[in-house]
């Protein structure tokens, strides 16, 4: 093989590396195994305790599944804090996918519309934080950096490429 080969090879695997480490977005099942659903099967605050510790972040989906008469209004603080029956909902099927925006970060607010589900508890806020350089998305604690590894691949690269080449 030669030179010039084990050098564009070696320099393939570092890229492949880099990009091993890049973030990628989750999808969440609002609510899990219950999904999005109205009391009396829910508790009051179930939505806020599903939230709670997760890390939400730009590109990140939330899907929405139901059984029955539901939808999905994402809707601002004062809709969300009254109930309000806004026009602007999920229309159809059993299911509603929301990708939050790239560059998102703050509180997004979603609700039921039908009947009083609102009123009862099917009602979801969530905050959405923007993840420092260092961090991947959705990373729970520990952090990861492609463009940390970097100068840890080209040396151990440029080294087994020196001792290929005596």
């Amino acid at each position: 093989m030669g030179r010039g080969a084990v050098s564009a090879g070696f320099l393939a695997i570092a890229m492949l590396a880099c990009l091993g480490g890049a973030a990628t977005a989750t999808e969440y099942v609002v609510g899990g195994s219950r999904g999005w659903t109205a009391p009396p099967n829910i508790t009051a605050g179930y939505y806020d305790e599903w939230a709670a510790g997760k890390a939400f972040t730009g590109g990140d989906t939330l899907r929405f599944i139901w059984n029955g008469r539901h939808n999905v209004a994402v809707v601002n603080r004062e809709e969300y804090d009254s109930c309000t029956k806004v026009s602007s909902v999920s229309q159809g099927g059993e299911t509603f996918n929301y990708t939050l925006p790239a560059d998102a970060n703050g509180l997004y607010y979603f609700i039921c519309t039908v009947d009083s589900h609102c009123e009862n508890g099917q009602k979801l806020a969530i905050t959405v934080v923007s993840p420092t350089p260092a961090e991947s998305p959705n990373s729970s604690g520990s952090s990861s950096s492609a463009v940390g590894a970097l100068p840890v691949l080209v040396l151990l690269s440029s080294s087994i490429i020196s001792m290929l080449m005596n």
